[in-house]
């Protein structure tokens, strides 16, 4: 955690210093401005066959923040999530899901603080329907959306752009000090135009406080780093959208094998101005240490997704669709939803 401490406050450091300078050059070119962000998702859903019993509604973001540009480069953001999870009572807990510094100029993207990060963001711009699902590793937890730490982001050419990041490790939810870190690297290439070639890693170090409980009636376990590895190969342009993409987390909760590995295609087509029409299948396994009796990861099996979406507004997006679970070690089951997504 040293590290990133230290190389976080070089970041701000460096900013604020430039910044100033900048200030000074665009005072008479550049007006600064800030924006307000409200954003909300919310759904309604209900079981069908095995899963009938269960319907209601739900809303799972809640967005409400300030972005503000001090500079044609600098910026700062702030951002609160009332919907961010529930406590046992069922009851919303809100987060700060954003606190950072943004400073791009020219091949640079650098961001500080409580900030967004790189691993799965290309996924979700690809599958474009963030508001009806997660993508794969986020609908799978293999690693928080929104950590601590900073990024740096860098375009050789219209054709390379790496990044690095350093990061807390925990997400967003548990922003505290310990001896744990995730680092993360990732390459993107885009060798034809509207495609886009990526290859992801990350190595979160072990910590032992943060290690996954073991299961009733196992003892022992080696423990190692868990690290994630992810590939993705995408294609879009105006009228579509498709993408797969290969994840797998090695060494879950630090515990050597207990691994889990997936595939996620998706395509999503304009079909009218006010509407496109969507599809995904993702496809989860999992491997244990030779001293788990008893597979441990109940996400392993299928899922199928098919909708429609309607844009009656730029601010609105509405998309009624079906979901098939199909559990490897349970029963399937079927769900209706229509899913809202609106951005003030």
């Amino acid at each position: 955690m040293t590290k990133i401490y230290y190389l976080s406050s070089i970041l701000f450091l460096t900013i604020f210093f430039h910044s100033h300078s900048l200030l000074a050059q665009d005072s008479l070119e550049f007006k600064p401005t800030g924006t307000i962000i409200a954003k909300g998702f919310l759904d309604y859903s209900t079981g069908l066959g095995n899963a009938e019993h269960t319907s209601g509604f739900d809303i799972t973001r809640a967005f409400l923040g300030y972005n503000y540009k001090f500079t044609r480069t600098l910026q700062a953001q702030l951002v609160v999530d009332g919907a961010s999870g529930k406590v046992s009572s069922g009851s919303l807990e809100v987060y700060v899901r954003n606190a950072f510094v943004n400073w791009n100029d020219k091949n640079f993207n650098i961001n500080g603080g409580l900030i967004g990060l790189l691993e799965y963001n290309t996924q979700e711009l690809y599958w474009m329907h963030r508001y009806v699902l997660k993508s794969y590793q986020d609908l799978n937890k293999m690693a928080p959306s929104v950590d601590l730490g900073a990024s740096f982001e860098y375009t050789f050419n219209p054709f390379i752009t790496a990044d690095l990041t350093f990061t807390n490790g925990e997400g967003y939810k548990k922003v505290k000090k310990d001896n744990s870190a995730r680092y993360a690297g990732g390459i993107s290439l885009h060798p034809i135009k509207n495609t886009v070639f990526r290859i992801y890693g990350d190595v979160y170090n072990h910590s032992e406080e943060l290690r996954d409980a073991l299961p009733t009636g196992v003892t022992g376990a080696k423990y190692k780093d868990q690290y994630i590895l992810a590939l993705f190969a995408g294609y879009m342009d105006k009228n579509i959208s498709c993408g797969i993409e290969y994840n797998h987390l090695y060494n879950k909760g630090f515990i050597e094998n207990k691994d889990y590995y997936g595939y996620s295609i998706y395509s999503s087509v304009k079909v009218a101005p006010k509407f496109r029409v969507y599809g995904r299948y993702d496809l989860t396994e999992s491997t244990q240490p030779d001293s788990f009796k008893e597979p441990w990861n109940d996400l392993d099996g299928q899922l199928m997704i098919v909708g429609v979406e309607f844009r009656p507004a730029k601010q609105l997006k509405i998309s009624p669709n079906i979901r098939n679970l199909n559990p490897t070690r349970n029963k399937s089951e079927q769900y209706f939803y229509i899913n809202i997504d609106f951005n003030l």
